[in-house]
Formats: C-alpha cells, structure tokens, sequence
C-alpha cells in the first residue's frame, strides 16, 4: 500500500490548484495510504492575506484569503480554508488525519458523518462519547470504508457552524451508477452552509442569554457568495466571487450536494433551465429519479446528475434557505458555465424566492402528500431489500420545545421562565421531554467509568429533574444484531419548526413518513400506529443517515444493529444538538469491541474528598 502525505503547504497549494495525490480515478487493487494534517486555528475573513479583496477579485483569490460574502468577521478555520480541506480518496483507501488543535482555548474533535466506523469505533470523533475532547493533537486512522457523498466536521460545541467543516467523498473502482454520466469531477462538490455575520458564539449567546435572533444572514457555496441580507442590513454588498461550476456541452455530469447548514436552514437547490436526476443520498445509491428541485436539510447529501443539453451560456445554480434562513431573504448563487460561455454573471436577476420551482420538488418542508411532491418514503433503492415485518426493539422519539426552567437559561429563584416578560422567554428543545448531558469521560474507550447521570428509555426519570426540568445522559440500549425501528415524532407544539435527524455509526432505511396536522404529539402517532394507520415500505426502502421529520408528523426508520459501540444521535441543527436535543445508542457490549488503541487519551472529572 502506498502512502501519500497532504502538509499544510501541500494544503495551501491545493487551494489553488494542487490536488492529493489520492485524488484519482479509483481503480480496482490500488488502495492507498493518504495523510492529511488540519491545523485548526482562530482566523478572520477579509484578513490580511486577502490585500484589496474584494475590490479588486483577483486578490480575494489569494492562498489563506477567506472572502466569504465581502462581510468582516471572525471564524474557525482548518488550514485558514473556509470550507476546510476537501477528502476525496477511493473506497478501501486508508485515511489518516492528523489534527492539530491551535485554538487558544478551546479543544476539538472531527465527526467523519457518513463513515460508520466499524472496526475503528474510536475515531467517530465525538467528545466524551468515544473519545476525549482534542486539546493538542489527535491522529484519526481508519478506512474510507463507506462510498458516497460525504462530509466532515467539528462536533466540538459551535466550530461546525463558526467554519470547521469539509468535504468527503470516497468513489468506487466500479461505480453501480456509471452509465447515468460521463463526468465525475471533484471540482463538482458543492458544500452550502448559512453564514452569521458575527461569530456564532455571539449569536448562540445572544439568542438565548439576550433578545438577539437566531437567524442565517446569507448562504454560501463553497465558501463563496455575495451577500443577500446587504438591503436589510443597510449596507452596500461587495461583488464577491461566486462559486464556477464548469460543464462540457452535451454530457451528463455528476454533481454531489452537501449540506453543512447550522441553523434551521432548508435549502431549495435548483438549476435554471435544467432538470436534477437524483441517483444518491447519504451516499446510498437509488433508483434515479428526474426532479425539477429538491430541499435539503442539515447533513443531508444528494447526488445528482446534469445533463448539459441547453444552448451555451451561463446558469444560475439557486440556493433559496427557508425557515431561519427566511427572515433576511437568504439567498445565493452559483455559476453553471458551459464550456466557451463568457466569465461573467448569468443575465436573469438573482432574488430570494421561498416557494419552490414550477414542476416536481423531492424532499419538501414539512409536507409528505403535496401536488408534484416527493417525500424519501416514496423513492427507492437500487439495490433491492425486503426487510421483515417485525423488529426486535421499537422506540419513540419525540422532538420538541419546551417552555421549561432550563437552568442552562433560567434561574429558577431570581428570573424563572414564567417570571419574565414574552420577549425574554426562549424555549428548550427536548427529546422525549429531556436534555441530554455528556458523560464525564467517553463511555466507548473508558468503560469502567461510571456515568453518574444516566437513565434509560422507559425508565423513571423524576431523580434527574430540577422542577419541570430533566437532564440526563439518555441511553438506548439493544443487543448486537437486533432489528431496531425508530419512530421519530416532531410535535411541533411550539413552533414552526423542522428538525433533520442524524444517527451515527449506522444507516437506516427510511420506511414512513406522515403528517398528522400543524402539530402532534408521541402519542397520538403511538395510537395511530397501533390502530394500523402508519403503513411500513418494506420493499426497496432508501437508506440514508439523515433525514427529516415533518413538524407535526413523524418519519419511521429501520436498522439492523449490527455495528457496536456507543453511537450518538441527535437533531443536526447546532442550537438545538448543544442544547440538549441528543441520546446515545447503545449497541452490544465491551466483548464486541476492538481493544481501545495504546495509548488512547482519557479523560473525566477529578473530585477528590475533603
């Protein structure tokens, strides 16, 4: 096996133009070793590196210059990069990312969303569940084990939505979806994420300490955008560079979407002129199926091909963000350029417009049975699958807000929930009417330490409340090589809201999807089902590891627990996740596991007696 080396010089060029040498078409025995080193580090847009960027363009192209949308703020960055350094190996690769914590307090871990790590459990990269919190550096070492779209980033407080993301994509040497393009391009990844205009600390501590909003001012693509919310904002918008997706004329190409949105941001993707086949999700294949626009949500992939079949000229790629991304009219483009069109913007305006395209929308916002929509329930896999019709263990899941006395927010004594004004209340998300605590050390890698407090699904839970408010390590546990079903119910009592669910170390077929009204509660879906009225796909279910519940519905999904360990699940939007709205899955026991790596780092409280 040969091994290839990215260093942060090796990194920087690659910004411009150097790729890894594990960047390469996948051909069948030749795996590799590739090496990458991310320095985390405390940056700024528009920093010195950038000179006259953004008034003069050619500048905001400089190595290490972050212009995002032409506004100045701080950021976390990995290589002074926005998004962070792009993985793009082949399947059976081996992938070692050295990661080196600069940041002057904080500590790190990197989550690997779309690798399941079986055999290599201890690189999932959460902290104080399977490892402990980066303070220095920390090698991850494990196999590009699962195909597809995929992505990285910070799982570590904030970092994700301050910037400490990147791309994933691990290709096949044969490929069950080539004869649907010619074109397969690693400058044909697409990473949106929304963008605050202060850091997101700020706007965290703001929003639930202060009367702040919690809204997205823009989106951007690639790291790259204008800025949308300018007119709202009283400010003239800088003429920043957009993102370039370049086509051959006549072929069909593959591009592959990545949400790494932090905020409630649904983002409507569409093509001017143009329809999207989407033949993947979650890096799963699927039977390929034409849509004129699809929605994605936080963590969210979706493959799809264009055929570059319209005359030649410049397309806009529209990235229209919903709910929190709404209220500043967040919107962004990209260039879909036809090999020999001119370099220059697209002739149609560029405006926010929150209502889906004219034609078939896949994956809408909290809707299952609309005209000329598609729920993932109704789409199916390529590969066929019969899953039985009944499973071993069967949860539900209830995500909502509570008008609680969190007392991460309150003080019961002095100002409680009740005792102020409308303006100053912020509502709780919960699971199951619960925040979740992390243990004191990672449970995976330090077994013997206790989790002083855990409580179980279906247990009495009153010990670890403080009046009307409950907070505990919540734990789903089921033996190894049992079927499991998920029954993931959004309330929506409070709200309009959408909370895209994420489940780590495993993917699961997506069997239902309902709306039972603007809101609903565990249950009322726990009746229903019982009176038969939720009915199961069972054939061909699409499998993903991220998916969206409709605020007022459900979404049911289906797994074999056949991977051990300690998985965490939890909504995928920041706030709600570091808030609390999160349990582990507990899957088999220490026997299963592979021996924790010598020398792993540990962790825990130190509390001695006086």
């Amino acid at each position: 096996m040969r091994v290839f080396v990215l260093t942060l010089a090796a990194l920087v060029l690659g910004a411009s133009g150097q790729n890894h040498e594990c960047e390469r078409p996948c051909v069948a025995g030749d795996t590799r070793t590739c090496m990458y080193e991310f320095h985390i580090v405390e940056y700024h847009t528009l920093s010195r590196a950038c000179y006259d960027c953004p008034n003069n363009l050619a500048d905001c192209k400089r190595e290490e210059c972050v212009a995002a949308d032409g506004v100045s703020r701080p950021l976390l960055a990995v290589n002074r990069q926005l998004p962070g350094p792009a993985i793009q190996v082949c399947e059976g690769d081996r992938v070692v990312v050295d990661v080196h914590n600069n940041q002057l307090s904080d500590t790190e871990a990197i989550h690997w969303h779309g690798q399941h790590m079986r055999s290599h459990q201890y690189y999932d990269g959460v902290p104080f569940v399977t490892q402990c919190p980066i303070m220095g550096s920390f090698r991850y070492d494990f196999p590009a084990a699962t195909p597809g779209t995929h992505w990285w980033h910070s799982h570590s407080g904030l970092h994700r939505a301050e910037g400490v993301f990147g791309a994933f994509v691990v290709r096949r040497p044969e490929d069950p979806l080539l004869s649907a393009y010619e074109i397969d391009s690693p400058d044909h990844v697409i990473v949106m994420h929304d963008w605050m205009h202060k850091s997101a600390m700020d706007k965290f501590l703001g929003r639930h300490h202060s009367l702040l909003d919690d809204y997205a001012r823009v989106i951007l693509v690639n790291g790259m955008g204008r800025n949308s919310a300018s007119e709202l904002e009283g400010v003239e918008a800088a003429h920043t560079p957009l993102e370039v997706v370049t086509v051959t004329p006549e072929l069909r190409h593959r591009v592959r979407l990545v949400s790494a949105t932090s905020l409630n941001c649904p983002v409507i993707v569409s093509v001017d002129g143009h329809r999207l086949t989407i033949v993947a999700t979650d890096g799963a294949e699927i039977i390929p199926y034409v849509t004129d626009s699809l929605v994605i949500y936080s963590g969210e992939r979706f493959d799809v091909v264009l055929e570059a079949d319209q005359p030649v000229d410049n397309y806009w790629i529209r990235f229209n963000g919903l709910i929190d991304c709404e209220p500043f009219g967040s919107v962004q483009g990209a260039i879909l350029r036809y090999e020999g069109a001119p370099e220059e913007d697209p002739a149609p305006t560029l405006f926010y417009d929150p209502t889906y395209p004219p034609g078939t929308v896949v994956n809408p916002l909290n809707s299952v049975d609309g005209e000329n929509e598609v729920t993932m329930a109704d789409l199916a896999a390529l590969s066929p699958s019969t899953l039985p019709p009944e499973v071993d263990r069967q949860f539900y899941l209830g995500f909502d807000f509570s008008q609680v006395n969190n007392s991460l927010l309150y003080n019961p004594d002095l100002y409680p929930y009740n005792g102020v004004s409308a303006e100053w209340q912020v509502n709780t998300p919960q699971l199951n009417d619960l925040n979740f605590a992390f243990p004191s050390a990672p449970p995976l890698s330090q077994p013997g330490v206790a989790i002083p407090s855990l409580c179980r699904y279906g247990e009495e839970v009153s010990s670890y409340c403080e009046n009307d408010f409950c907070r505990c390590t919540y734990l789903l546990e089921v033996d190894l090589g049992e079927t499991v079903e998920l029954v993931l119910v959004a309330e929506g009592q409070i709200g309009d809201e959408n909370h895209p669910y994420h489940l780590h170390g495993n993917k699961f077929h997506v069997v239902a999807m309902g709306k039972l009204g603007s809101a609903t509660t565990v249950q009322e879906v726990m009746e229903l089902d019982a009176a038969g009225g939720i009915t199961r796909k069972l054939q061909d279910a699409v499998e993903k590891d991220t998916v969206t519940i409709p605020d007022g519905g459900f979404t049911v999904v289906r797994f074999t627990a056949d991977n051990p360990g300690w998985w965490l699940m939890h909504c995928h939007l920041t706030f709600h996740s570091e808030v609390g709205m999160a349990a582990l899955l507990h899957v088999g026991g220490v026997e299963d596991l592979p021996p924790v790596p010598t020398g792993f780092p540990t962790c825990g409280n130190f509390m001695p007696e006086i």
